[in-house]
């Protein structure tokens, strides 16, 4: 694993450190030393002093961000009419002064990005919380038909080019159009949040600032109420935008296991190939549409014989008929395991961030496996990761994933933890069940079937140019009904894989410049998440949160093998033992143990990580504390591969420095 560390790196978020003249930020709060942050809005001006006379900067960019040294007070600060001294850092050094109606405060790293659009109605931005809280607490029925009369209101209001009422409670909406956060980053900071019950489920209201800085030439409202072009243009779908397929272009990859009982099944595949490549050939339409790949894995390469633990048998992407010559050398070991669990994940994991994808391609990996992966913690799990960070990186990396399990009758203890794993990881976006086929190892031929319809179907996706956009294919039965997924559930896959490319070529505008009151469910539809959270980290901040991590992972193995308690341990961890000793000692959870970076502690959704403490960790066996340490473990391993992929950076500011550009860090990545 390569290491995240480059130079000295401080175990906690930064805190304020005194400049030249003694001067340290304002705090976020008496109880917390986080420094108080603001961003400036579009076209903003740096001011020297609050007579607002001299202008040292004008025209600043979106989003810039300042550390508060002096705040306003009192109506000064109700009303937005104050000024704010501010500096670029956090050492002292002032920068000038801002107007209060020019920023919005930022107390926490917290912000929120959509969740894929396929299957969920548009968020809706109120302008007063209480709009939004009774709406929220309606029964299930009748906050559906308001939240309806909502959008119908703004479609018509987009159709005939009008703005809506200035008493109209929604000020802005979600695109129904997939907002690629890549291309045309958006900002959703949390001001403030409270929990709200939504048909038995717990969900929050959030208070949010909407701030989009891509292309931004002048501060431009979202507000439905006076902007009719952005009504417009929100409100357009996917499907008006569907002729843009006709660039469209798929990457389908294989991972296959080639361990010595895959020998029919890699022929099979190959079988399958054959077979499309006559569809392709034949039709000169899909000439640089659809392009193959494969990557093969084994176990660990200290097994005498075992030859590799993975190999891209295609470093550049093929052609169909290219790729059926490669497949011939696609053979499986003649080398038995030691034991029955692979390195699957490593396969998965080389195949998500190693394969030369294609420019704007939509991104297919189809795995195919008999037998589980080592566990995160396994000395032969050469990736370190598990299933649910690889499904992170995945969905990050836009890739959808499929899963087909060969299950041998004799291993049915090993085939339910692969079923685990594999149902994990082909849980994809904007799809509502795993995409992962059960199938019975004696029988090829239901494996035969399986790929078959799955490459016949990615091959019908992209011939079938706007018409693929269909909501439903007739004569498939309910999803439910089914034991596997059928051609109805790949189309849809493929389908929401096309909502997100369609979003991202077209350059689909988030809202902007609104504050505004949103809830993190879908109104009509309590059981979807329409919004998540993430935390917005620089390179060193998420390089300071792998220190932490490694450290409670080398407490939690030292105390396996010693017998102390949990905290003595975490005590002599090298790290730590340079901060307050007493304080960890004395502490009931890790929370409150000094160690937890205030950008942890101030979330709202609640960490495994913080409620530990000494009983608890005494309180669970050998199973669940390893299960525990291994999650530790492939969340860190996770951070290297954020840490080493370019598209989830972003500078905030022009002229930042690369170690100071953000990732929107999703939260299930964090402990």
């Amino acid at each position: 694993m390569k290491k995240l560390l480059f130079g000295i790196i401080f175990l906690l978020w930064p805190v304020a450190a005194l400049g030249e003249d003694g001067r340290i930020p304002v705090s976020i709060g008496e109880h917390s030393a986080l420094p108080l942050r603001v961003l400036t809005r579009p076209m903003s001006a740096l001011y020297k002093d609050t007579t607002g006379a001299v202008v040292l900067e004008s025209n600043l960019p979106a989003f810039q961000s300042y550390f508060v040294y002096t705040r306003p007070e009192g109506e000064a600060l109700e009303s937005g009419t104050g000024w704010y001294e501010v500096g670029a850092d956090d050492k002292g050094k002032i920068a000038g002064w801002l107007k209060g109606e020019d920023i919005f405060e930022w107390r926490q790293t917290m912000c929120l990005a959509y969740t894929h659009p396929e299957g969920r109605k548009p968020v809706l931005m109120f302008e007063e919380e209480s709009s939004l809280d009774n709406l929220a607490r309606e029964e299930a029925g009748a906050r559906k038909t308001s939240a309806e009369k909502f959008y119908q209101a703004i479609d018509a209001a987009a159709a005939g080019g009008t703005t809506l009422p200035p008493a109209f409670p929604v000020i802005s909406v979600e695109p129904k159009m997939a907002v690629d956060i890549a291309r045309q980053f958006y900002l959703l900071p949390i001001l403030a949040h409270k929990s709200v019950d939504i048909d038995g489920r717990e969900g929050r209201i959030l208070r949010i600032a909407a701030v989009s800085g891509n292309g931004e030439k002048a501060r431009e409202s979202s507000d439905l109420r006076s902007n009719a072009d952005f009504a417009k243009s929100a409100s357009a779908s996917s499907a008006d935008n569907a002729g843009s397929m006709r660039d469209l272009k798929i990457d389908f990859v294989w991972v296959i296991d080639t361990t010595r009982s895959m020998g029919p099944f890699i022929a099979k595949a190959t079988e399958v190939m054959r077979a499309v490549s006559k569809n392709i050939a034949g039709n000169p339409e899909f000439s640089g549409k659809i392009a193959f790949g494969v990557w093969a894995y084994r176990d660990s390469a200290s097994i005498a014989d075992i030859e590799y633990q993975t190999r891209n048998f295609t470093p550049e992407l093929q052609p169909v008929e290219e790729f059926l010559s490669t497949m011939n050398n696609v053979q499986e070991t003649k080398t038995d395991s030691v034991d029955v669990a692979e390195d699957m994940f490593a396969g998965i994991s080389d195949a998500i961030q190693k394969t030369a994808w294609r420019p704007g391609a939509i991104r297919i990996v189809a795995v195919v496996a008999d037998a589980p992966a080592h566990e995160a913690g396994h000395k032969w799990n050469s990736s370190g990761q598990d299933e649910n960070t690889l499904r992170v990186l995945a969905t990050e990396s836009k890739i959808y994933l499929l899963a087909l399990h060969l299950q041998p009758s004799k291993t049915a203890r090993y085939n339910k933890i692969a079923e685990r794993q594999l149902a994990a990881l082909s849980l994809n976006q904007g799809t509502g069940a795993p995409m992962y086929w059960k199938i019975n190892s004696a029988d090829p031929s239901v494996f035969e079937k399986a790929a078959g319809e799955i490459t016949a179907g990615v091959v019908a996706f992209a011939g079938a140019g706007s018409g693929a956009l269909a909501e439903s294919r007739e004569g498939a039965p309910a999803a439910e009904n089914k034991s596997a997924p059928g051609p109805e559930d790949i189309h849809n896959m493929l389908k929401a894989a096309a909502v997100q490319w369609i979003g991202s070529q077209s350059g689909a505008v988030p809202p902007r410049d609104v504050e505004a009151w949103v809830c993190d469910k879908d109104l009509t539809d309590a059981a979807r998440q329409s919004l998540e959270v993430r935390l917005l980290l620089n390179k060193r901040q998420l390089d300071s949160l792998a220190v932490l991590l490694r450290e409670v992972l080398q407490a939690g193995r030292s105390n396996q093998i010693s017998g102390e308690s949990f905290f003595n341990s975490l005590q002599a961890a090298s790290a730590v033992a340079s901060r307050n000793p007493d304080l960890l000692a004395n502490a009931p959870t890790l929370e409150k143990s000094g160690l937890i970076p205030d950008f942890l502690s101030e979330l709202p959704y609640h960490s495994r990580l913080m409620d530990m403490s000494n009983d608890l960790w005494a309180s669970w066996g050998p199973d669940e504390q390893d299960g525990f340490l291994n999650a530790i473990e492939a969340k860190v391993t996770s951070y290297s591969s954020l840490h080493d992929n370019p598209e989830v950076w972003v500078a905030l500011n022009k002229g930042d420095d690369a170690a100071e550009y953000v990732a929107p860090v999703p939260l299930e990545l964090l402990p």
